[in-house]
């Protein structure tokens, strides 16, 4: 069921003090139909029942998520920002922190492991090169003396 809580200026509610509105993922996953579409973006609620027949790709693309954490999808189809100004008119509410999936930032720490070690795509081949260096240089002088 739905939970009520406030948000502070940190939360994810849409005004910085006002009441917040939790739902469980057991929840929005009852509303997978076309009488009742719900969607989870970035750990928000959207009821977008009313945008199925204004969706430019058509309702099939909505019910396919439905019930479920669509941000992969959302981000990876690259709304414009206008798609996610019109967002918050179907805010309902947040995804009730237990619910929340703990590996939520799991590409950004990718990321930051590939780049601490990043060093070794790069000094292989120039230490390499340096060491090609020196040995040409080497052979250089001892063809000549």
């Amino acid at each position: 069921m739905a939970a009520t809580g406030t948000s502070g200026s940190g939360g994810n509610g849409q005004d910085g003090g006002a009441s917040v509105t939790y739902y469980r993922m057991e929840e929005v996953a009852k509303r997978n139909t076309s009488e009742e579409t719900w969607l989870v973006i970035h750990g928000r609620v959207y009821d977008v029942t009313r945008f199925l027949h204004e969706h430019p790709a058509g309702e099939e693309v909505l019910l396919e998520q439905a019930g479920t954490d669509a941000t992969e999808s959302f981000e990876d189809i690259g709304h414009s920002s206008d798609a996610r100004e019109m967002l918050k008119q179907y805010y309902i509410g947040d995804v009730h922190p237990n619910d929340l999936k703990p590996n939520s930032g799991a590409k950004d720490s990718l990321k930051e492991n590939l780049c601490k070690r990043c060093w070794g795509y790069w000094i292989l081949p120039v230490v390499s090169a340096i060491l090609i260096g020196v040995l040409y240089r080497y052979y250089k002088m001892e063809s000549k003396s």
